[in-house]
């Protein structure tokens, strides 16, 4: 035999068993990865030589292996291979392992078949109707007419210049001192996330994430094999004992957080908490990655700018998406960086995808210039602001009390807490049969997820469906209660 492959001569994949083979093969080398016999920092094979080894298709291997690296077990590096990861739980609390994370893909893939005439609360994307289809196709002709065949051209990798100077702009008027030179274009916040976890994070590197958080982001430390360290919310921004407690054992290198209406819990952060924040990544030589996703439907009555805003030593790194409440096929994003980062950043968006689209970013330049951003904002806050109240106003009419809401301070979705013995799991399965789609909280969790939280998105529903849909997860809920 060959010595390669003895480690795993035990895995026996059956073709006529019920689950499919890419998840036998999961179950068999999380097995061998809980208990011991693959350690810490060992390398798999090769997805061929592995799947020659069992005879299967090699996408069956590469799926076992994302679900792997999905869950925390293994981590890849480019070039280089799959690892395992450390799992040995050693933020004080079992490093447990979630099912194949079936709510994460939920509401991050591409195409959703939905069922006919359902209300749904789990998107949060903005629907067709409320893009500015007409105003964006003038701005591409007028691109075209312009730049001609440049428009299609590659840009620079750190992106088109006039937009990054336009950008800075911008931000200069939300109370940011930006500088076009230390703005990255970049294709989308997913990716901002996973260029900075490749440009700061190495294999057994610490980061904090709030709990809950947003999923990507866990997913895209995880692939660096990073330990996370979760810290609890409040409803004014991370537990700041919680978080000196663990900032001064753990020293972590990066901190993600969202300030402003945080996903999925819609907090905000206090300006002190902002403060002390900032003040603990000084002392402790961490960096904070900002992922400001949504911050323009703050519906507060003094809303707080940026985390950025309070950077007085290059420490807060701000990542900035447009998709929310633009047109998120177009995939557009930025990241403001301190300056000893750019080079090292640059060259990781490079290694990426050379570039972002320069035709997306010429229209996008347009369009901040021209002022037609803000009357686009301006536009989408009057409609969901009303969206907002209504679905706030229905959970406290048609919710049973105990269902706890926190009002959150703007942004497209809510955070729902059920009542002790009722499985957020189940309520979403009974809720789908009356055909309303929601999103369970537990992909939001880093370990140990609580079954009992609930997203619900106003991003796609107009107010008569938010009543009836609100209505439908009260008569859910209180018949889930009734069997207590």
């Amino acid at each position: 035999m060959n010595q390669d492959f003895f480690d795993f001569v035990s895995i026996q994949l059956q073709r006529d068993a019920k689950d499919a083979l890419y998840v036998q093969l999961y179950s068999a080398l999380q097995e061998l990865i809980v208990s011991g016999q693959l350690t810490c920092g060992y390398l798999l094979p090769p997805v061929r030589k592995l799947a020659a080894f069992l005879q299967v298709n090699p996408g069956t291997v590469a799926g076992a292996y994302k679900l792997l690296e999905q869950n925390g077990y293994i981590f890849s590096r480019a070039g280089s291979g799959s690892y395992v990861a450390e799992i040995t739980g050693s933020t004080g609390e079992e490093c447990i392992a979630a099912v194949p994370e079936p709510e994460i893909e939920t509401f991050t893939r591409l195409e959703r078949v939905l069922p006919d005439n359902c209300i749904d609360f789990s998107t949060v994307m903005p629907p067709p109707d409320l893009l500015p289809i007409d105003d964006f196709k003038n701005i591409i002709i007028e691109v075209l007419d312009r730049d001609k065949g440049n428009a299609f051209s590659y840009q620079d990798s750190q992106g088109f210049k006039p937009l990054r100077e336009a950008i800075s702009s911008y931000l200069k008027e939300q109370g940011i001192k930006a500088q076009a030179d230390n703005v990255q274009i970049i294709s989308g916040a997913q990716q901002g996330i996973d260029i900075i976890a490749k440009a700061l994070l190495n294999f057994g590197d610490y980061v904090f994430t709030e709990n809950p958080t947003y999923p990507g982001a866990i997913a895209a430390f995880r692939s660096r094999g990073a330990k996370i360290v979760e810290i609890n919310m409040e409803s004014d921004g991370m537990d700041i004992q919680e978080l000196e407690s663990k900032i001064r054992s753990f020293r972590p290198k990066l901190i993600y957080v969202m300030a402003n209406i945080q996903n999925p819990t819609g907090y905000s952060y206090s300006l002190a908490k902002r403060n002390r924040l900032i003040g603990l990544a000084r002392r402790y030589h961490a960096m904070i990655l900002e992922d400001d996703y949504i911050s323009e439907l703050d519906v507060s009555d003094m809303p707080l700018v940026p985390l950025k805003a309070l950077d007085r030593d290059q420490r807060v790194i701000y990542l900035k998406s447009f998709s929310k409440i633009f047109m998120p096929g177009l995939r557009l994003a930025f990241l403001l960086m301190p300056p000893q980062l750019v080079s090292k950043v640059l060259t990781v968006k490079h290694h990426s995808d050379i570039s972002t689209s320069g035709l997306t970013q010429r229209a996008f330049d347009l369009y901040l210039r021209k002022g037609i951003w803000q009357k686009h904002i301006a536009a989408v806050r009057r409609i969901y602001l009303e969206r907002y109240q209504i679905i706030l106003a229905a959970i406290g009419q048609f919710l049973p009390p105990a269902v706890i809401c926190h009002r959150p301070m703007g942004g497209l979705t809510c955070w729902l807490m059920l009542p002790a013995g009722v499985s957020a799991a189940k309520v979403v399965q009974e809720a789908e049969k009356a055909g309303v789609l929601l999103t369970p909280g537990t992909a939001f969790f880093p370990r140990q997820a609580p079954d009992k939280y609930l997203r619900l998105s106003f991003a796609v529903t107009c107010s008569e469906e938010i009543l009836q849909g609100v209505k439908v997860l009260g008569r859910v809920i209180e018949a889930e209660l009734g069997e207590i």
